[in-house]
């Protein structure tokens, strides 16, 4: 699955467009391309899932074509980067001296039955 992302407008909104075949997606974003450089004052792109987009060339601000499937492990790679930057950050808490003094300071969490079973 590709996805065509064109921003447009003066407002530079996103408007997205799909396609199953990658080569309707390449001749997708290489229409873009030429009509941008002509003199062309409208494009009309439709992608595999019945979204038809007529644009004005003149309002186009840019243009991206993403392999899903390659991005869906973009996506993925982040997050475990994320995690493991999450595991490290607490291993480094646990060894640092300031932070274990000041949890020393507050001194062990005590489970206090009048109090309903919570930690006071």
């Amino acid at each position: 699955m590709h996805l065509l992302t064109i921003v447009f407008g003066p407002a530079c909104i996103n408007w997205s467009l799909m396609f199953k075949d990658p080569q309707r997606a390449d001749k997708a974003f290489a229409d873009l391309e030429v009509a941008k450089q002509s003199d062309g004052t409208c494009i009309t792109i439709i992608d595999d899932f019945g979204q038809k987009a007529v644009l004005e060339v003149l309002d186009i601000h840019g243009w991206m074509l993403e392999d899903m499937e390659q991005s869906k492990m973009c996506h993925i790679e982040r997050g475990l980067h994320q995690a493991r930057t999450q595991a490290r950050g607490q291993q480094m808490a646990q060894s640092d001296p300031i932070l274990k003094n000041a949890s020393a300071m507050r001194g062990p969490a005590v489970l206090d039955p009048m109090a309903n079973g919570r930690f006071s």
